[in-house]
């Protein structure tokens, strides 16, 4: 099976492109401004492209990102099925995060700008009569996830200072999902995968509570910011993914336990 995987050099997408090569597939990584993805046969494309933790200081780019290279590779590239990462993230002002329900955003409200500007590559890739598949995906994590983001941010400060602040509620929940769990569902739905829009997740939330244990356990000193909202996204059910590709993730505790053990012993 041929691949390309735009977005190929970060974090997610290396993984992507790891996977791929190790079991044996040819996997072509261009960099963004390569314009031979205009030119060759790219296989089954997967666009990983995307701004995620600086979208807010970021507003052209993370339109660039999710939607005007995306129109531009929609309307010139040769692919034979195009992959599109999305974000549960958009699932943030529902009660039921279901891949074929509405969903809510608030133009006015800047944090929107990733929704709105995701939905739009969704909407772009599965109106274009092309074949193309959507995959929403929970947070993700694991070695080489960087520092931008709650998580990675969280341990790299515990590493550090040996202490830690957690600036929301210990009742705040959402999902989190294994890097090696998304190489693999990606896969799966490249594969096997026969609807349009697919939610790529680990299907049970994981409080700062339990995060808080785990950093404990490792001999971390933790403060909880209590008098902060609790801010809970919707559980995200993978019934889909897995019924018609048999994905079954991880349970993601563990891996974070291990994990940050090793991340704070380094």
């Amino acid at each position: 099976m041929k691949t390309t995987v735009l977005g190929g050099h970060g974090f997610i997408g290396s993984a992507l492109v790891t996977g791929l090569r190790e079991d044996g597939m040819e996997c072509w990584a261009p960099a963004r401004d390569d314009d031979a993805i205009f030119e060759r046969d790219l296989g089954i494309l997967f666009y990983c492209v995307g701004i995620t933790a600086d979208f807010r200081s970021r507003p052209l780019d993370t339109v660039e990102a999710h939607v005007s290279l995306l129109q531009r590779v929609m309307s010139r590239a040769r692919f034979d099925r195009l992959i599109y990462l999305s974000s549960t993230r958009v699932y943030k002002r529902t009660m039921i995060a279901e891949e074929d329900g509405k969903v809510a955003v608030l133009p006015s409200d800047p944090d929107d700008l990733y929704d709105l500007s995701k939905l739009m590559g969704e909407s772009l890739v599965l109106s274009a009569g092309k074949k193309c598949s959507v995959v929403r995906l929970s947070n993700v994590v694991g070695p080489g996830m960087g520092d931008t983001n709650f998580l990675g941010a969280v341990v790299a400060e515990a590493r550090k200072d040996g202490k830690v602040l957690i600036r929301s509620s210990s009742r705040s929940a959402k999902d989190y999902i294994w890097i090696d769990d998304v190489v693999a569902g990606l896969r799966a739905v490249a594969e096997h995968g026969r609807n349009t829009i697919y939610n790529l997740a680990s299907g049970a939330n994981c409080t700062n509570a339990q995060i808080a244990a785990i950093l404990t356990d490792a001999g971390i000193e933790v403060k909880v910011s209590e008098e902060t909202p609790v801010v809970t996204f919707p559980r995200i059910p993978i019934a889909k993914l897995a019924r018609e590709t048999g994905f079954r993730p991880h349970s993601v505790l563990p891996l974070l336990s291990k994990w940050i053990h090793a991340e704070i012993r380094n």
